[in-house]
């Protein structure tokens, strides 16, 4: 009941890894205050002529040494930066989208960046970039999240996601709110999923540009409590074909962590929703269903 409460609440405070980092991120802002004015004054900042006197090429190596979200917030200080980040983030090729424990995901990998105030944190290496979101999320996180997987997905060609991050990017292209689906999301968290049919539906959307148009692998990780994300999506109304584009998969896998096999009828109805939503049953060794029995990954690259 605790958890049901935090998941209704809406925070107020940055997150705790963030607070430990008060003084050190207050220099960062004092060490770059003459680059933060420029992007006082929004309206202004991709078509006027930029105000400072710095080379560009030193400009642009001071942003690289910048956490990715200030990066972000400082696309919008002239056009040349904007195309600068916008090259450097489309080479990222993988993704590994995972719902955990945000304090215990950053505990256990300095290497993550956390946002200053959702609770959604990256980790960017070479090609790969790792984004968690806490796995008692609020709507405030949903948009958070969404907008970083913006930034980088034109250009991905392999992705690894958990069912309920999967269930989210479906939810965040449908005609439903995201705040309305995140209060379905704590009725059924209330009623501890006893209503395992319950449903929110929405007619078939417009047509929609293809979320991970260059994308070929994708594997979903699923535990059995999870296998109810899977089997929604196809209530949303929205075509696999605006996720991806059939015709450059070579590899779709659905990967249960916790199941031995097709034992649990419950779980077979909703992988066969889920295939219905893929269009599967012309993929033949393309699609792929695998049984682990293992605990749920961790991000790695």
């Amino acid at each position: 009941m605790q958890n049901f409460f935090r998941k209704l609440s809406i925070r107020s405070r940055s997150p705790p890894a963030v607070q430990k980092k008060k003084s050190s991120h207050n220099l960062l802002k004092k060490n770059s205050s003459g680059l933060l004015r420029f992007i006082r004054n929004n309206d202004k900042l991709l078509d006027d002529e930029p105000i400072f006197d710095m080379p560009m090429h030193l400009m642009l190596h001071v942003i690289d040494q910048m956490s990715f979200f200030e990066q972000i917030r400082l696309a919008r200080l002239c056009r040349e930066v904007k195309e600068h980040l916008e090259e450097k983030y489309s080479k990222i090729r993988k993704l590994e989208l995972r719902k955990r424990d945000i304090n215990e995901a950053c505990a256990s990998d300095d290497a993550f960046e956390r946002h200053s105030k959702a609770y959604v944190a990256i980790r960017i290496e070479d090609d790969t970039a790792c984004l968690v979101i806490d796995d008692a999320w609020v709507v405030a996180d949903f948009y958070v999240f969404l907008g970083m997987l913006e930034v980088f997905r034109e250009g991905v060609e392999t992705v690894e996601l958990d069912a309920p991050i999967a269930e989210l990017i479906v939810i965040s292209m449908s005609d439903i709110s995201l705040e309305r689906w995140y209060a379905f999301q704590c009725i059924l968290k209330a009623f501890n999923d006893v209503y395992e049919d319950l449903h929110l539906d929405s007619g078939f959307i417009a047509d929609r540009d293809t979320f991970w148009p260059k994308c070929s692998d994708i594997v979903i990780h699923a535990t059995k409590a999870q296998a109810a994300a899977l089997g929604r999506i196809l209530d949303y109304g929205v075509k696999s074909g605006y996720v991806f584009d059939r015709r450059t998969m070579d590899h779709l896998r659905l990967e249960f962590e916790d199941l031995q096999g097709f034992d649990d009828k419950a779980i077979n109805k909703q992988i066969y929703y889920f295939r219905c939503w893929t269009g599967s049953l012309g993929w033949d060794h393309r699609y792929e269903i695998v049984f682990n029995n293992n605990s749920p990954k961790e991000c790695h690259v």
